[in-house]
């Protein structure tokens, strides 16, 4: 016969006092919160490694992003020499300081030349894009332009009103002497 003071599990002959009882079940509870304690910080530890990479690969798309946009930039400065006429009409001519340059008609178009490599120089000291690459892309240009008896015909080229256009040629003539073989192996958009 059970003793009055235990109180006894049906179907299993455990029988226990209420404060032994109370003793399991604290232990039940203890054992129960360690075993879901553990699991939420597994839980826990798994969702914030993989915010962190959903982090890391925004981050990545951001940057890759950005890398590409200015890439495109670039290309339309580039193509921008090609597709506007007078640009490219100066250009057809500059290699050679070809005497057509002189003319008054051309006075315009050379002025939007030295502008476009004005605008190259603000680009560069704002950091939109890479100097070398710039200076490889364009200088060859500005250097044609700096140095065309022919060019410099009809405009007024002191360096207090052109003082950008003269930073990047200078830019591009020590460019060009350091990299006599073509640009570094680095360089990229």
């Amino acid at each position: 016969m059970a003793d009055p003071d235990k109180y006894c599990l049906a179907h299993a002959h455990i029988c226990l006092s209420i404060q032994e009882w109370g003793v399991c079940w604290q232990a039940l509870g203890v054992i129960s919160a360690v075993v879901f304690g553990t699991f939420g910080l597994f839980k826990v530890f798994h969702e914030l490694r993989r915010l962190n990479e959903q982090r890391e690969k925004e981050i990545h798309d951001k940057e890759t992003s950005a890398r590409l946009k200015r890439t495109e930039f670039f290309l339309s400065l580039h193509r921008r020499l090609f597709d506007d006429k007078d640009l490219y009409a100066v250009l057809k001519l500059i290699d050679g300081d070809d005497p057509r340059l002189r003319e008054e008609d051309m006075w315009d178009s050379k002025r939007k030349l030295l502008v476009f490599f004005e605008e190259i120089a603000l680009l560069i000291r704002s950091k939109q894009i890479d100097k070398d690459v710039a200076l490889y892309m364009f200088g060859y240009y500005s250097l044609c332009a700096k140095n065309g008896t022919n060019f410099l015909t009809g405009i007024d080229v002191q360096r207090e009103y052109w003082a950008l256009f003269f930073e990047f040629s200078d830019d591009a003539e020590r460019f060009s002497d350091n990299h006599k073989n073509g640009p570094p192996a680095s360089m990229a958009l």
